[in-house]
Protein backbone atom coordinates (compact mmCIF):
# COMPACT_ATOMS: atom_id res chain seq x y z
CA UNK A 1 0.00 0.00 0.00
CA UNK A 2 2.84 2.37 0.88
CA UNK A 3 4.52 1.50 -2.42
CA UNK A 4 1.35 2.45 -4.38
CA UNK A 5 1.00 5.89 -2.79
CA UNK A 6 3.92 7.55 -4.63
CA UNK A 7 2.76 6.00 -7.94
CA UNK A 8 -0.83 7.18 -7.40
CA UNK A 9 0.34 10.69 -6.56
CA UNK A 10 2.51 10.75 -9.69
CA UNK A 11 -0.44 9.64 -11.82
CA UNK A 12 -2.67 12.37 -10.40
CA UNK A 13 -0.04 14.99 -11.07
CA UNK A 14 0.33 13.75 -14.65
CA UNK A 15 -3.44 13.86 -15.22
CA UNK A 16 -3.57 17.37 -13.80
CA UNK A 17 -0.84 18.41 -16.18
CA UNK A 18 -2.72 16.93 -19.15
CA UNK A 19 -5.92 18.75 -18.11
CA UNK A 20 -4.07 22.00 -17.75
CA UNK A 21 -2.57 21.55 -21.20
CA UNK A 22 -5.99 20.78 -22.71
CA UNK A 23 -7.59 23.85 -21.15
CA UNK A 24 -4.93 26.53 -21.02
CA UNK A 25 -5.54 29.72 -19.14
CA UNK A 26 -6.64 32.63 -21.36
CA UNK A 27 -3.77 34.92 -22.34
CA UNK A 28 -3.33 38.01 -20.25
CA UNK A 29 -4.39 41.14 -22.09
CA UNK A 30 -2.10 44.16 -22.16
CA UNK A 31 -2.82 46.64 -19.41
CA UNK A 32 -3.76 49.62 -21.53
CA UNK A 33 -6.66 51.89 -22.49
CA UNK A 34 -8.38 50.40 -25.53
CA UNK A 35 -9.60 52.76 -28.24
CA UNK A 36 -13.25 52.10 -29.03
CA UNK A 37 -14.88 53.81 -32.02
CA UNK A 38 -18.58 54.67 -31.94
CA UNK A 39 -21.10 56.81 -33.82
CA UNK A 40 -24.78 57.69 -33.56
CA UNK A 41 -26.88 54.74 -34.71
CA UNK A 42 -30.06 54.47 -32.60
CA UNK A 43 -31.05 52.26 -30.92
CA UNK A 44 -27.62 50.62 -30.96
CA UNK A 45 -25.48 53.62 -30.09
CA UNK A 46 -26.72 57.00 -28.83
CA UNK A 47 -25.04 59.83 -26.97
CA UNK A 48 -27.17 61.46 -24.30
CA UNK A 49 -27.26 65.09 -23.26
CA UNK A 50 -24.69 64.25 -20.57
CA UNK A 51 -22.23 63.10 -23.24
CA UNK A 52 -22.46 59.45 -22.20
CA UNK A 53 -22.95 56.74 -24.79
CA UNK A 54 -25.69 54.16 -24.43
CA UNK A 55 -27.65 51.79 -26.66
CA UNK A 56 -27.98 48.07 -27.25
CA UNK A 57 -24.49 47.46 -28.62
CA UNK A 58 -22.87 50.07 -26.37
CA UNK A 59 -24.42 48.48 -23.28
CA UNK A 60 -23.42 45.02 -24.51
CA UNK A 61 -19.83 46.22 -24.88
CA UNK A 62 -19.90 47.71 -21.40
CA UNK A 63 -20.95 44.32 -20.00
CA UNK A 64 -18.18 42.52 -21.92
CA UNK A 65 -15.55 45.08 -20.92
CA UNK A 66 -16.63 44.87 -17.29
CA UNK A 67 -16.27 41.10 -17.25
CA UNK A 68 -12.83 41.31 -18.85
CA UNK A 69 -11.74 44.22 -16.61
CA UNK A 70 -10.86 46.31 -19.65
CA UNK A 71 -10.09 50.00 -19.55
CA UNK A 72 -11.33 51.76 -22.68
CA UNK A 73 -12.14 55.16 -24.10
CA UNK A 74 -14.98 55.92 -26.51
CA UNK A 75 -14.13 58.06 -29.51
CA UNK A 76 -16.73 59.27 -31.99
CA UNK A 77 -15.84 58.31 -35.55
CA UNK A 78 -17.31 58.71 -39.01
CA UNK A 79 -19.50 55.81 -40.17
CA UNK A 80 -17.72 55.97 -43.51
CA UNK A 81 -14.18 55.62 -42.13
CA UNK A 82 -14.54 53.76 -38.85
CA UNK A 83 -13.93 50.31 -40.37
CA UNK A 84 -10.82 51.59 -42.12
CA UNK A 85 -9.61 52.99 -38.77
CA UNK A 86 -10.12 49.57 -37.18
CA UNK A 87 -8.44 47.72 -40.04
CA UNK A 88 -5.33 49.94 -39.82
CA UNK A 89 -5.10 49.83 -36.04
CA UNK A 90 -6.15 53.41 -35.36
CA UNK A 91 -9.02 51.93 -33.35
CA UNK A 92 -9.01 48.68 -31.37
CA UNK A 93 -12.71 48.02 -31.76
CA UNK A 94 -15.90 49.45 -33.25
CA UNK A 95 -19.06 49.49 -31.16
CA UNK A 96 -21.67 50.02 -33.86
CA UNK A 97 -24.22 48.01 -35.88
CA UNK A 98 -21.84 46.40 -38.37
CA UNK A 99 -22.69 43.17 -40.15
CA UNK A 100 -19.91 40.65 -40.73
CA UNK A 101 -19.99 40.59 -44.52
CA UNK A 102 -17.57 38.76 -46.81
CA UNK A 103 -16.18 42.00 -48.24
CA UNK A 104 -15.50 43.37 -44.76
CA UNK A 105 -13.84 40.18 -43.56
CA UNK A 106 -11.24 40.60 -46.28
CA UNK A 107 -10.02 43.72 -44.49
CA UNK A 108 -10.51 43.02 -40.78
CA UNK A 109 -11.68 40.50 -38.22
CA UNK A 110 -14.97 40.10 -36.36
CA UNK A 111 -16.06 38.71 -33.05
CA UNK A 112 -18.77 36.09 -32.75
CA UNK A 113 -22.15 37.37 -33.96
CA UNK A 114 -24.51 38.56 -31.25
CA UNK A 115 -27.64 39.59 -33.18
CA UNK A 116 -29.35 38.59 -36.43
CA UNK A 117 -30.62 41.62 -38.32
CA UNK A 118 -32.38 42.59 -41.55
CA UNK A 119 -32.64 45.54 -43.87
CA UNK A 120 -35.85 47.51 -44.22
CA UNK A 121 -37.40 50.00 -46.62
CA UNK A 122 -38.85 53.36 -45.60
CA UNK A 123 -41.25 55.12 -47.98
CA UNK A 124 -43.44 58.20 -47.83
CA UNK A 125 -46.86 57.55 -46.39
CA UNK A 126 -49.36 58.21 -49.19
CA UNK A 127 -53.10 58.59 -48.68
CA UNK A 128 -55.81 57.70 -51.18
CA UNK A 129 -56.13 61.29 -52.39
CA UNK A 130 -52.44 61.45 -53.23
CA UNK A 131 -52.68 58.18 -55.12
CA UNK A 132 -55.59 59.39 -57.24
CA UNK A 133 -53.75 62.66 -57.84
CA UNK A 134 -50.74 60.78 -59.20
CA UNK A 135 -53.01 58.72 -61.45
CA UNK A 136 -54.78 61.83 -62.75
CA UNK A 137 -51.40 63.47 -63.38
CA UNK A 138 -50.25 60.43 -65.36
CA UNK A 139 -53.40 60.50 -67.49
CA UNK A 140 -53.18 64.24 -68.19
CA UNK A 141 -49.77 64.48 -69.82
CA UNK A 142 -49.46 66.39 -73.13
CA UNK A 143 -49.15 63.10 -75.02
CA UNK A 144 -52.32 61.79 -73.38
CA UNK A 145 -54.25 64.97 -74.21
CA UNK A 146 -53.16 64.79 -77.86
CA UNK A 147 -54.33 61.18 -78.00
CA UNK A 148 -57.74 62.05 -76.54
CA UNK A 149 -58.17 64.93 -78.98
CA UNK A 150 -57.14 62.75 -81.92
CA UNK A 151 -59.70 60.07 -81.06
CA UNK A 152 -62.50 62.63 -80.70
CA UNK A 153 -61.52 64.22 -84.03
CA UNK A 154 -61.58 60.86 -85.82
CA UNK A 155 -64.97 60.03 -84.30
CA UNK A 156 -66.27 63.39 -85.48
CA UNK A 157 -64.92 62.93 -89.02
CA UNK A 158 -66.35 59.42 -89.29
CA UNK A 159 -69.77 60.59 -88.10
CA UNK A 160 -69.78 63.59 -90.44
CA UNK A 161 -68.80 61.43 -93.41
CA UNK A 162 -71.57 58.96 -92.70
CA UNK A 163 -74.11 61.78 -92.39
CA UNK A 164 -73.07 63.20 -95.76
CA UNK A 165 -73.58 59.78 -97.40
CA UNK A 166 -76.86 58.93 -95.65
CA UNK A 167 -78.69 62.23 -95.28
CA UNK A 168 -80.68 62.10 -98.53
CA UNK A 169 -81.98 58.52 -98.22
CA UNK A 170 -81.83 57.63 -94.55
CA UNK A 171 -84.38 59.33 -92.25
CA UNK A 172 -82.26 58.39 -89.23
CA UNK A 173 -79.71 61.02 -90.34
CA UNK A 174 -82.18 63.62 -91.61
CA UNK A 175 -82.69 67.14 -90.33
CA UNK A 176 -80.52 70.20 -90.52
CA UNK A 177 -76.73 70.06 -90.53
CA UNK A 178 -76.41 70.33 -86.75
CA UNK A 179 -78.88 67.51 -86.15
CA UNK A 180 -77.37 65.37 -88.88
CA UNK A 181 -73.78 65.79 -87.71
CA UNK A 182 -74.95 65.08 -84.16
CA UNK A 183 -76.62 61.86 -85.30
CA UNK A 184 -73.48 60.83 -87.17
CA UNK A 185 -71.28 61.66 -84.17
CA UNK A 186 -73.55 59.58 -81.93
CA UNK A 187 -73.39 56.62 -84.32
CA UNK A 188 -69.61 56.73 -84.67
CA UNK A 189 -69.18 57.11 -80.92
CA UNK A 190 -71.27 54.09 -79.92
CA UNK A 191 -69.67 52.08 -82.72
CA UNK A 192 -66.19 52.99 -81.46
CA UNK A 193 -66.85 51.64 -77.98
CA UNK A 194 -68.53 48.52 -79.47
CA UNK A 195 -71.91 49.30 -77.92
CA UNK A 196 -73.88 49.63 -81.13
CA UNK A 197 -77.37 50.40 -79.90
CA UNK A 198 -78.82 49.87 -83.40
CA UNK A 199 -80.98 52.99 -83.28
CA UNK A 200 -79.05 54.42 -86.24
CA UNK A 201 -77.72 52.24 -89.04
CA UNK A 202 -76.51 53.07 -92.57
CA UNK A 203 -78.64 51.84 -95.49
CA UNK A 204 -76.67 53.03 -98.54
CA UNK A 205 -73.86 51.02 -100.10
CA UNK A 206 -71.14 53.59 -99.44
CA UNK A 207 -72.53 54.28 -96.00
CA UNK A 208 -72.16 50.61 -95.10
CA UNK A 209 -68.65 50.54 -96.55
CA UNK A 210 -67.70 53.48 -94.36
CA UNK A 211 -69.35 51.75 -91.40
CA UNK A 212 -67.30 48.58 -91.95
CA UNK A 213 -64.12 50.60 -92.33
CA UNK A 214 -64.85 52.56 -89.16
CA UNK A 215 -65.53 49.36 -87.18
CA UNK A 216 -62.05 48.12 -88.10
CA UNK A 217 -60.46 51.45 -87.27
CA UNK A 218 -62.40 51.60 -84.00
CA UNK A 219 -61.05 48.22 -82.93
CA UNK A 220 -57.49 49.48 -83.44
CA UNK A 221 -58.24 52.78 -81.67
CA UNK A 222 -59.80 51.14 -78.62
CA UNK A 223 -56.97 48.61 -78.38
CA UNK A 224 -54.36 51.37 -78.56
CA UNK A 225 -56.26 53.56 -76.12
CA UNK A 226 -56.64 50.71 -73.61
CA UNK A 227 -52.94 49.89 -73.86
CA UNK A 228 -52.03 53.54 -73.40
CA UNK A 229 -54.19 54.01 -70.30
CA UNK A 230 -52.96 50.72 -68.83
CA UNK A 231 -49.35 51.79 -69.35
CA UNK A 232 -49.99 55.17 -67.74
CA UNK A 233 -51.62 53.53 -64.72
CA UNK A 234 -48.69 51.14 -64.48
CA UNK A 235 -46.27 54.07 -64.58
CA UNK A 236 -48.23 55.77 -61.81
CA UNK A 237 -47.79 52.64 -59.67
CA UNK A 238 -44.26 52.04 -61.01
CA UNK A 239 -42.91 54.96 -59.04
CA UNK A 240 -44.30 53.62 -55.78
CA UNK A 241 -42.01 51.26 -53.90
CA UNK A 242 -43.97 48.25 -52.68
CA UNK A 243 -41.12 45.91 -51.79
CA UNK A 244 -37.49 44.99 -52.51
CA UNK A 245 -38.25 44.04 -56.12
CA UNK A 246 -39.43 47.56 -57.00
CA UNK A 247 -36.25 49.25 -55.73
CA UNK A 248 -34.77 48.94 -59.22
CA UNK A 249 -37.40 51.33 -60.56
CA UNK A 250 -36.55 54.34 -58.39
CA UNK A 251 -33.76 56.36 -56.81
CA UNK A 252 -33.01 54.99 -53.34
CA UNK A 253 -31.33 56.68 -50.37
CA UNK A 254 -29.11 55.02 -47.78
CA UNK A 255 -26.47 55.88 -45.18
CA UNK A 256 -22.74 55.99 -45.77
CA UNK A 257 -20.73 53.08 -44.44
CA UNK A 258 -23.79 50.81 -44.12
CA UNK A 259 -24.14 47.28 -45.42
CA UNK A 260 -27.22 48.59 -47.23
CA UNK A 261 -24.94 50.70 -49.44
CA UNK A 262 -22.94 47.59 -50.36
CA UNK A 263 -26.16 45.73 -51.14
CA UNK A 264 -27.48 48.51 -53.40
CA UNK A 265 -24.16 48.77 -55.19
CA UNK A 266 -23.83 45.02 -55.84
CA UNK A 267 -27.44 44.84 -57.01
CA UNK A 268 -26.88 47.83 -59.34
CA UNK A 269 -29.73 49.77 -57.78
CA UNK A 270 -29.48 53.52 -58.33
CA UNK A 271 -28.91 55.14 -54.95
CA UNK A 272 -27.72 58.25 -53.16
CA UNK A 273 -25.57 58.25 -50.02
CA UNK A 274 -26.41 60.45 -47.01
CA UNK A 275 -24.24 61.05 -43.94
CA UNK A 276 -26.87 60.09 -41.35
CA UNK A 277 -30.14 58.20 -41.08
CA UNK A 278 -32.05 61.37 -40.22
CA UNK A 279 -30.71 63.19 -43.30
CA UNK A 280 -31.70 60.27 -45.53
CA UNK A 281 -35.23 60.25 -44.10
CA UNK A 282 -35.50 64.01 -44.51
CA UNK A 283 -34.50 63.59 -48.17
CA UNK A 284 -37.28 61.03 -48.50
CA UNK A 285 -39.73 63.50 -46.98
CA UNK A 286 -38.64 66.18 -49.48
CA UNK A 287 -39.08 63.78 -52.39
CA UNK A 288 -35.39 63.60 -53.35
CA UNK A 289 -35.54 59.79 -53.17
CA UNK A 290 -38.43 57.37 -53.43
CA UNK A 291 -37.26 55.10 -50.59
CA UNK A 292 -34.59 54.72 -47.92
CA UNK A 293 -32.92 51.34 -47.43
CA UNK A 294 -31.16 50.82 -44.10
CA UNK A 295 -31.30 48.73 -40.96
CA UNK A 296 -34.96 48.04 -40.21
CA UNK A 297 -34.59 48.59 -36.47
CA UNK A 298 -32.93 51.98 -36.93
CA UNK A 299 -35.62 53.04 -39.41
CA UNK A 300 -38.30 51.92 -36.96
CA UNK A 301 -36.64 53.95 -34.24
CA UNK A 302 -36.58 57.21 -36.22
CA UNK A 303 -40.02 56.86 -37.79
CA UNK A 304 -41.71 56.00 -34.50
CA UNK A 305 -40.24 59.07 -32.83
CA UNK A 306 -40.86 61.72 -35.50
CA UNK A 307 -44.42 61.96 -36.81
CA UNK A 308 -43.45 64.94 -39.00
CA UNK A 309 -41.51 62.63 -41.32
CA UNK A 310 -44.79 61.29 -42.76
CA UNK A 311 -42.95 58.02 -43.37
CA UNK A 312 -43.81 54.36 -43.02
CA UNK A 313 -41.76 51.17 -42.96
CA UNK A 314 -42.76 48.44 -45.41
CA UNK A 315 -43.46 45.08 -43.75
CA UNK A 316 -41.04 43.24 -46.05
CA UNK A 317 -37.48 42.87 -44.78
CA UNK A 318 -34.57 41.24 -46.62
CA UNK A 319 -30.86 40.43 -46.65
CA UNK A 320 -30.61 38.89 -43.20
CA UNK A 321 -27.15 39.31 -41.67
CA UNK A 322 -25.38 39.03 -38.33
CA UNK A 323 -23.98 41.89 -36.23
CA UNK A 324 -20.57 41.50 -34.61
CA UNK A 325 -17.76 43.63 -33.19
CA UNK A 326 -15.21 44.64 -35.87
CA UNK A 327 -11.59 44.11 -34.79
CA UNK A 328 -8.15 44.42 -36.41
CA UNK A 329 -6.66 41.18 -37.73
CA UNK A 330 -4.93 39.13 -35.04
CA UNK A 331 -6.36 41.34 -32.31
CA UNK A 332 -5.66 40.02 -28.80
CA UNK A 333 -9.19 41.06 -27.89
CA UNK A 334 -10.94 38.60 -30.19
CA UNK A 335 -10.74 35.40 -28.14
CA UNK A 336 -11.48 37.03 -24.76
CA UNK A 337 -14.45 38.91 -26.27
CA UNK A 338 -15.76 35.71 -27.87
CA UNK A 339 -15.52 33.84 -24.57
CA UNK A 340 -17.33 36.65 -22.76
CA UNK A 341 -20.01 36.79 -25.46
CA UNK A 342 -20.67 33.07 -25.20
CA UNK A 343 -21.31 33.46 -21.51
CA UNK A 344 -23.30 36.69 -21.63
CA UNK A 345 -25.63 35.95 -24.56
CA UNK A 346 -27.29 33.09 -22.68
CA UNK A 347 -27.97 35.19 -19.60
CA UNK A 348 -31.24 37.06 -18.88
CA UNK A 349 -29.35 40.36 -19.04
CA UNK A 350 -29.02 40.09 -22.82
CA UNK A 351 -32.76 39.57 -23.16
CA UNK A 352 -33.34 42.57 -20.91
CA UNK A 353 -31.16 44.75 -23.14
CA UNK A 354 -33.12 43.70 -26.21
CA UNK A 355 -36.41 44.37 -24.43
CA UNK A 356 -35.15 47.84 -23.54
CA UNK A 357 -33.99 48.89 -26.99
CA UNK A 358 -35.73 46.70 -29.58
CA UNK A 359 -39.39 47.09 -28.72
CA UNK A 360 -40.24 49.54 -31.53
CA UNK A 361 -42.65 47.72 -33.88
CA UNK A 362 -41.00 44.32 -33.68
CA UNK A 363 -40.44 41.44 -31.26
CA UNK A 364 -37.64 41.95 -28.81
CA UNK A 365 -36.11 38.54 -29.50
CA UNK A 366 -34.22 39.75 -32.53
CA UNK A 367 -33.28 42.81 -34.50
CA UNK A 368 -34.53 44.15 -37.80
CA UNK A 369 -31.39 45.82 -38.95
CA UNK A 370 -28.67 45.66 -41.50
Amino acid sequence: MTRLAPALAASLLALAGVAAAADPAPPKLPDRVWRVGVFEAPPYAMRGSDGQWRGLIVDLWKEIASELNLRYRFGEASPDTILDDVAHGRLDLAVAPFAATIDRERLLDFSHAFLDVEMGIAVRRSDEQERWTSIARALATPTALRLYFGIVLLVFLAGTTLWLLERRRNPQFSGDALQGVGSGFWWSGVTTVAVGYGDKVPITFWGRMIALLWMSVSLILITAFTAFVTAKLAVAEFGRVQGPASLRNVLVGTVEGAAAAEFLRTQRIQHRIYPTTSSALEALHRGEVAAVVYGATTLDYYVARDANLDTEILPQTFDRQALAFPLPDASPLRDPINDALRRYLIQPGWRDLQDRYLTVNQPAAGGRDH
